[in-house]
């Protein structure tokens, strides 16, 4: 736990009667550091796209459905490992080349994406289930970043 001097939580007056007391923000770079250091920066880490070309909407429901137990059943050494996962429905565009079904991970390391692919029990059930679906092609890549930013936080 981070020690903060009591004056910088001080109540804040506004009158006699009432008072405010700040939560600590992370506007302190150092703290930001701290709060942050425990998980690899989104640059570090290794995101991975695989897009379907899954015409049937009871199959990316289903798909939907096998990302759902893969966001709840992913476990590396009896913990979780996937630092995120979005899953769904492409929106229809010219664009998209007959791809109906997006996915997006991502992983501390590149060994870590490894066991995803060969080992994962939760991702094998997955790619055993989405293979009934009628998938017609699949294009996978994954990348560390090189330009990150933005406004989301």
């Amino acid at each position: 736990m981070i020690s903060t001097p009591s004056r910088l939580l001080r109540p804040l007056r506004l009158n006699s009667k009432l008072a405010i007391t700040p939560r600590l923000s992370f506007q302190c770079p150092a703290i930001r550091f701290l709060a942050s250091s425990a998980s690899p920066k989104m640059a570090d880490r290794v995101h991975r796209i695989t897009m379907f070309k899954l015409p049937s909407e009871e199959g990316q429901k289903k798909l939907i459905e096998q990302y759902q137990i893969l966001k709840e059943n992913n476990s590396k050494d009896g913990k979780p490992y996937i630092l995120s996962v979005a899953a769904g429905p492409a929106e229809p565009d010219q664009r998209s080349q007959g791809y109906t079904f997006v996915s997006k991970s991502e992983f501390a390391s590149l060994e870590d994406m490894k066991y995803y692919d060969d080992e994962c029990p939760a991702h094998q059930a997955l790619k055993k289930v989405a293979f009934t679906l009628g998938v017609e092609g699949v294009l996978t890549v994954y990348f560390k970043p090189s330009v990150t930013g933005g406004v989301a936080p």
